[in-house]
């Protein structure tokens, strides 16, 4: 292989998605010389792309409404937007940064992204299309479109500037010296070329959906690298057990698994979803969760319920129905509505198989919700790989132009680019290209070493978890570390665009990540939003409110602790109470 290319920047972006774009797009308004090093393609992989709608949380309207301009609406906005966030984060997101952010949300983003053309969807009078009576939702051209058409705008817009982009290359390695982080190293697997990349500043923003079970909505290119990463370069992780499922992605064909029957609320409706088991029994009608507008974790208790019961499976045997949505509605705004038809079905007659599917985590790096940086001098972490929210593009856009505003600090302060530690280069070098090995010949494939990963989490480490289960999964982790992961190997030695090699170094991060995680949810015995121990089954704000978080002891081994809340706005009224009661 040749050596590894050196390039040098202001600031490094790892990452593709809502936060990594707009963070490029700042450091370029900023005047800061920016690389961005993207695993797939800008604005056409990841996470960012599925954003179906956006949370807009207007007054309920009382008569004929009129458009929401005044600063005092407005503000009304902010302060609905804030309390949402509150209880979609479980009451562990950083309220001070909601503030911040619903601000920003509500003032900023919506102007912002109309000013550049992205299209909101408007009525004849002008007005946000929005679901009927609470005003919480609106959308770009369709429901389900939207993260579509607001990457492919933030993608024209990087081609147009003079940002370094490197697609279809994958960071391996944060590079440190002295405690702070210098730099990464990152591979192109289309030519098989290593890069060396110093940094003043590195924006870590890898997004927070990974494909780490059987079924994810996670695409193939997340693989919890971002959490390990930031972890080896010192970082400490927070929350990241509470993971998060989809109940009503559908079940068949399997190769559809991130195809989401939203529960959220229906544009120009006042229905959403409703829920029926194997039996024919509505269980759960969406639109009993009032104005929460993501009511997935109630969704995913209904569904937990009948599954106790016999008459749902988490692989299956429950549907979901839109046929009482008035078709019109469907045809004109819900982008789902032509899937149905695609396998036969009519969204007006007939109702679609569900399956339960990996989504996306609350936790992540943690870091001060004021700046974006990490507790490692050089990092900074922006959008839903942080711990500081979940999901939302005007809230990881709102991360980015923070991240940015730090970076911009950092590199003014600093003389110049902190040297490398050479060794670690080398290191590094050496770990990447020892994957790309073709030995043993009855070896497993990296795709099999990923798969046999999956499977563990899909048959141990669901959505309802024990202490036993929890063990398992962690045994055959092990299991998987010590006898899978040396026998893997290549299929073939080439250098380009060689995808095996890309799933080797994936394996490996994947293993780390699960392994961390999984200890994560050891730690924390209660049950809260989307965490479910089954032998904790009360959510316990006396004792477990508290972030749980872990870093590299001085051994080199994971360390976790409790770290308060802190909870300046909101705080819960239960004390202690059974987890399917709490409406968080």
């Amino acid at each position: 292989m040749s050596p590894a290319k050196r390039l040098e920047t202001d600031v490094l972006i790892i990452g593709g998605g809502g936060a990594g774009a707009r963070a490029a797009l700042a450091a370029r308004e900023a005047g800061l010389d920016t690389v961005m090093v993207v695993k797939g393609l800008l604005g056409k992989s990841g996470c960012s792309i599925f954003a179906a709608n956006y949370n807009y949380l207007a007054p309920p309207k009382q008569g004929e409404a009129k458009p929401v301009e005044t600063a005092e609406e407005i503000q009304g906005r902010v302060r609905r937007t804030m309390e949402f966030l509150v209880k979609y984060t479980h009451y562990l997101g950083d309220q001070e940064y909601m503030r911040n952010a619903s601000a920003f949300n509500q003032k900023e983003w919506y102007p912002w992204v109309e000013s550049l053309g992205a299209y909101m969807l408007r009525d004849e009078r002008g007005e946000l299309v929005t679901d009927e009576p609470y005003r919480t939702t609106t959308v770009s051209v369709m429901q389900g479109m939207s993260g579509t058409v607001i990457m492919n705008m933030m993608r024209k817009l990087i081609l147009a500037s003079d940002v370094r982009l490197m697609e279809q290359t994958t960071a391996t390695r944060l590079l440190t010296n002295a405690g702070e982080v210098v730099g990464a190293m990152a591979l192109d697997f289309v030519r098989g070329q290593l890069y060396v990349i110093r940094a003043r500043v590195v924006i870590v923003a890898t997004g927070h959906s990974n494909y780490l079970s059987l079924r994810s909505t996670g695409t193939r290119d997340g693989s919890a690298s971002g959490w390990v990463m930031a972890y080896e370069a010192g970082a400490r992780l927070q929350n990241i057990e509470m993971q998060w499922y989809h109940a009503s992605d559908v079940a068949y064909p399997a190769s559809w698994m991130r195809l989401h029957l939203y529960p959220n609320p229906i544009i120009g409706s006042s229905h959403r979803t409703r829920m029926h088991n194997s039996e024919g029994e509505l269980f759960y009608d969406c639109a009993w969760s009032g104005v929460n507008s993501v009511p997935y974790n109630l969704q995913l208790r209904a569904v937990i319920k009948q599954v106790k019961a016999g008459k749902a499976r988490v692989d299956g045997g429950y549907f979901t129905s839109y046929r009482h949505v008035e078709p019109e509605v469907m045809e004109k705004y819900f982008q789902p509505a032509g899937f149905f038809r695609k396998i036969g079905l009519d969204p007006a007659k007939d109702m679609w198989e569900n399956s339960m599917t990996w989504h996306m985590n609350v936790g992540g790096v943690r870091v001060n919700g004021r700046t974006m940086e990490s507790e490692v001098p050089g990092l900074l972490v922006a959008g839903s790989v942080n711990a500081l929210v979940t999901g939302g593009l005007p809230n990881v856009m709102f991360d980015g132009i923070t991240a940015v505003r730090s970076a911009a600090g950092r590199v003014r302060s600093l003389p110049g680019l902190r040297p490398l530690d050479e060794s670690q280069v080398a290191a590094e070098a050496a770990r990447v290209n020892g994957l790309a090995r073709v030995a043993p010949a009855d070896g497993l494939l990296p795709g099999q070493v990923k798969k046999r990963i999956r499977r563990c989490m899909w048959e141990n480490h669901h959505y309802v978890k024990t202490d036993a289960s929890i063990r398992r999964t962690l045994e055959e982790l092990r299991r998987i570390e010590l006898e899978d992961l040396p026998r893997m190997r290549l299929q073939t030695d080439t250098r380009r665009f060689n995808y095996d090699w890309v799933d080797a170094l994936d394996a490996v991060d994947m293993l780390q990540a699960l392994q961390i995680q999984t200890r994560f949810c050891l730690y924390r015995q209660e049950s809260r939003g989307a965490f479910y121990r089954e032998d904790f089954p009360m959510t316990d704000n006396e004792n477990w409110l508290v972030h749980v978080v872990g870093g590299r002891g001085p051994d080199g081994e994971l360390r976790l602790e409790k770290l308060p809340v802190d909870l300046p706005y909101a705080r819960p009224a239960e004390k202690i109470a059974s987890f399917f009661e709490v409406d968080y």
